[in-house]
């Protein structure tokens, strides 16, 4: 048996914390929270999440699109598309529920994405639209609405090509 200290007060407060920190599990399978989190998630769906937890959690895609050379297919859900091969590596969000923890999400004007976002690692001008890319994550804008059109996340990488 052990013994309090000499402050049964303490005794008592570590019995209730110690339980607490015993108690504590890995974040849930389901988050639920619409958050996009650069370089690891969007809502419940994560980079290197397994395909099969993916189709396990989302279920049967609305449509799968096979990608050339690769392997890989994207997948189509209610608001995100997800590219897989064995496991996610990227995950665009392209409805407004969809929201970094700055705010930055699908229909934002651009200027308060850039604001709340800082200065990207480079922008590319790609016909009618623009992506601020920021390495683990980047939105695109529709240039004649000046909105935000897509968010994604993913492994952090050097979209600029530079070195």
């Amino acid at each position: 048996m052990h013994s309090c200290p000499a402050n049964p007060a303490l005794c008592g407060l570590a019995a209730l914390i110690l339980p607490a920190c015993a108690s504590s599990s890995p974040r849930p399978l389901t988050l639920n929270d619409d958050l996009i989190v650069p370089g690891e998630r969007i809502g419940d769906v994560e980079i290197g999440m397994p395909l099969a937890m993916l189709t396990a959690l989302k279920g049967t895609p609305l449509k799968t699109v096979p990608m050339p050379a690769s392997g890989a297919a994207s997948y189509s859900y209610d608001g995100l598309t997800v590219a897989a091969h064995d496991t996610v590596y990227w995950i665009i969000a392209d409805d407004p529920r969809f929201r970094s923890a700055a705010g930055v999400a699908p229909g934002m004007e651009q200027i308060h994405a850039r604001s709340a976002s800082g200065p990207p690692d480079c922008v590319l001008a790609r016909g009618s639209e623009t992506v601020y890319d920021y390495g683990d994550y980047y939105f695109t804008v529709a240039n004649e609405t000046g909105k935000v059109t897509q968010v994604g996340v993913r492994v952090a990488v050097d979209a600029c090509g530079e070195s």
